[in-house]
């Protein structure tokens, strides 16, 4: 190659490489949580190290996006859990999300792969605690859905196809999605999200519903937020059921400024029909957050459920095996930074 030959493709690279930066972007992101957790359930007790007891588990990811020109879009996002207490889960996997996406400004966004269900936006969006933890609301929603192994359950679904509504509605925002299964003739998972946000205020409703067969299972949430400034009000309501079950859960909480850092408290009520008519039971839950910097904070919750009938919720993943109609208590110190 000659010395002008050389000269000339060492131009076109510069001028090509700042176009592409300004195209493109890629982001390496994640979330690293871990905590010392107490708890006990009729009267067995259990410490040990846990994850994601801060709003969110621990995870990894890349996402990026490239700008085509005329509002026009492409992005992906790839999720996978780790687990930082043991180093696991070997071998990565993107079970979290794995997604594509084509956006447009006005038009909104069609996105491909998997990801969250509708539904599960409104039970994570509007509690205190999340979803995770000793105090997450969903320690006393029963297993998804309502005990029954199927993968497109309330809070992920694979070979999905989702719509997003542009972000210039006026704080309207919301989505549809629908996933086939594709080893089960008629079988999926099909829902939807609507809400609104402006302001102090941001409400929002999903529905969801999955074939399983001869028996269908759905899901209704409604919940919202409102922001006082002196105190962050929450509700939240959700019903699933499938053949005859049925289970109501009711959620009101509360995150409170003290200082740097916030209190948060929330309870919460289950109540279920059926066969399980009865086994109903509630949760307590009180917790202070602490930050260190905007990305790092220290974080202590604790908890307390009532189990009623052959209810056995436990307070999270570290704790003892539930007992029918016996309490359960958790607590836990932990750390979570976000990067």
């Amino acid at each position: 190659m000659t010395l002008m030959m050389r000269m000339g493709l060492l131009g076109a690279c510069a001028i090509a490489g700042p176009a592409g930066a300004q195209s493109a972007s890629v982001t390496v992101f994640g979330h690293i949580d871990t905590n010392v957790t107490s708890a006990s359930a009729g009267g067995s007790s259990k410490i040990g190290l846990d994850q994601g007891g801060y709003m969110l588990p621990s995870r990894i990811g890349i996402r990026g996006t490239e700008g085509l020109g005329n509002g026009n879009s492409v992005g992906f996002w790839l999720e996978a859990p780790i687990l930082p207490n043991s180093g696991g889960p070997q071998g990565l996997t993107w079970s979290r999300r794995s997604t594509i996406s084509l956006i447009n400004d006005r038009y909104g966004e069609l996105r491909l792969g998997r990801d969250y269900t509708a539904a599960f936006w409104n039970v994570s969006s509007f509690s205190p605690f999340g979803t995770v933890g000793v105090g997450g609301s969903s320690n006393i929603i029963k297993g998804w859905p309502l005990g029954l192994d199927n993968a497109k359950t309330l809070s992920r679904a694979s070979d999905m196809v989702a719509y997003f509504l542009p972000k210039n509605l006026g704080g309207v925002y919301g989505h549809i999605n629908y996933a086939r299964d594709e080893d089960k003739s008629g079988a999926g998972y099909a829902g939807g999200r609507l809400g609104f946000q402006s302001g102090p205020v941001n409400i929002a409703a999903a529905y969801g519903s999955t074939s399983l067969g001869r028996d269908d299972y759905e899901t209704a949430t409604l919940g919202g937020t409102y922001d006082f400034g002196v105190v962050k009000l929450f509700a939240n309501y959700l019903r699933q059921s499938v053949k005859a079950e049925r289970q109501h859960v009711a959620l009101a909480g509360a995150m409170i400024p003290a200082g740097r850092g916030q209190v948060k408290l929330s309870y919460s009520r289950s109540t279920q029909t059926g066969a399980s008519d009865g086994d109903n039971a509630q949760q307590f839950a009180l917790g202070y957050v602490h930050p260190l910097s905007k990305r790092t904070v220290l974080y202590t919750a604790m908890s307390f459920i009532k189990n009623d009938g052959n209810a056995a919720f436990v307070t999270g993943d570290v704790a003892p095996e539930g007992v029918p109609g016996e309490n359960s208590r958790g607590f836990q110190v932990g750390i979570s930074h976000s990067f």
